[in-house]
């Protein structure tokens, strides 16, 4: 199967996956609209068996009516998005039946047709990337972000496509992040020689907490969400009204996660379809390409590559995500504080005093006024957090890697 039939399946999968949607939407909507409605007559039961004023009757009347006429219209969508997600499965049928075994789709769900499709596609990146009309990095400036991007930057350079790629920064503000993180993810671009964009939230992580009342947590990452993907999402617009295509645009949206990390990381898979950002002028595809590698896979090669990363891993702070990580360990968390007193930060101060404004503890098992509190005992018992450049790479890779990798950043320089 080649490259266009399998786009042109996906963009069936697309369209079926959301007619889908909004059959269940118009559902939900309906199932509202018909309950109000029967609660309605039966208050306008009620008050007319009281024998109320007749201008209370009139107007539960006239309330009944909207509601019914509101209950016809979402019986009315309902009926079309049924029609459409009907249409729209049946032509992803029959697209699908010349490659399948049987009728329609060989007894696959949509869901193990488009997993097949993306499965190939991921196993050529090649292809993939002389298909896409555009590439986006998305970068932290942090280790896995940074071997993702010279992942990326390679095979784009041996397609003869790095025109296509850029990279983008979603800048946490410095109340969240690291210092010089936005600078390195910056150089870490230009060494390639691509566009760096970069996005920024208003209010950044602390103003986030402020309006909600509540820290982020696993089960609900609105940091991530909020901060990161939501204001990213708008530059696939962006970039596909620039490139003024006739058709839908193909754009890849490169990620450096990997696989183990976390559980719910090992579930994804190197390419998915984001139903989210893809429409009629636009495919998005999530790629991962550095799914499979293991830590010590991308230390190897941001030594061998000597690739710049932050300071802070020498400090054997493990993730460049927030300053104070809501997943983090507490260790990781004591760690953190006593760094930020080692660089002059005020930001353990700064969210001691916002977790008492709020009310509510940094995590569920302990608060960050814990962690600060646990940080000066270390830092009484042990003195000041001490450090070296190659610390990381010494204790990743070994002495002889990370004194290479000094030479090379030395000659460089």
């Amino acid at each position: 199967m080649d490259f266009p039939t399998r786009r042109r399946l996906l963009e069936g999968v697309r369209r079926a996956h959301q007619a889908d949607a909004a059959r269940t939407a118009a559902t939900r909507a309906h199932t509202r609209a018909a309950t109000a409605l029967a609660e309605a007559r039966s208050r306008l039961t009620s008050a007319a068996a009281e024998r109320l004023p007749a201008g209370e009757l009139e107007a539960a009347r006239a309330a009944l009516n909207d509601l019914a006429r509101r209950e016809t219209a979402t019986r009315d969508k309902l009926r079309r998005t049924f029609a459409a997600a009907r249409t729209a499965n049946g032509v992803l049928g029959a697209l699908y039946a010349p490659h399948a075994r049987g009728r329609g789709t060989g007894g696959l769900t949509r869901s193990e047709v488009a997993a097949g499709l993306l499965g190939d596609l991921a196993a050529a990146p090649r292809e993939l990337i002389l298909a896409a009309d555009a590439i986006v990095v998305s970068t932290s400036g942090g280790k896995d972000s940074l071997v993702c991007g010279d992942r990326v930057v390679a095979l784009a350079t041996e397609a003869g496509c790095l025109d296509k790629v850029v990279m983008v920064h979603a800048d946490l503000g410095e109340e969240s992040e690291w210092p010089g993180v936005r600078e390195l993810a910056q150089r870490q671009a230009e060494r390639w020689g691509v566009r760096f964009l970069v996005v920024k939230a208003e209010g950044g992580l602390l103003g986030l907490v402020e309006r909600r009342g509540m820290w982020p947590d696993a089960a609900r990452r609105l940091c991530t969400a909020s901060l990161k993907r939501d204001n990213i999402a708008p530059l696939f617009k962006q970039i596909t009204d620039a490139l003024g295509l006739d058709g839908q645009a193909l754009i890849l949206s490169a990620l450096g996660i990997r696989a183990a990390e976390s559980p719910a990381r090992a579930r994804k898979t190197p390419l998915a379809l984001d139903m989210r950002a893809s429409n009629g002028r636009r495919m998005v595809l999530t790629w991962h390409p550095v799914l499979e590698l293991t830590e010590a896979d991308v230390w190897h090669r941001i030594a061998d590559a000597g690739l710049e990363y932050h300071p802070v891993y020498d400090a054997l702070i493990p993730r460049l995500s927030c300053v104070f990580c809501v997943l983090a360990g507490r260790d990781v968390l004591v760690r953190a504080v006593r760094l930020c007193w080692a660089l002059g930060l005020d930001l353990p101060t700064r969210y001691v005093a916002l977790e008492e404004h709020i009310g509510h503890r940094f995590k569920q098992q302990f608060g960050i006024a814990e962690v600060v509190a646990e940080a000066a005992r270390a830092e009484a018992e042990e003195g000041p957090l001490a450090w070296s450049r190659g610390d990381a790479l010494r204790r990743h890779v070994g002495e002889e890697a990370a004194a290479g990798y000094l030479r090379r950043l030395a000659a460089a320089a």
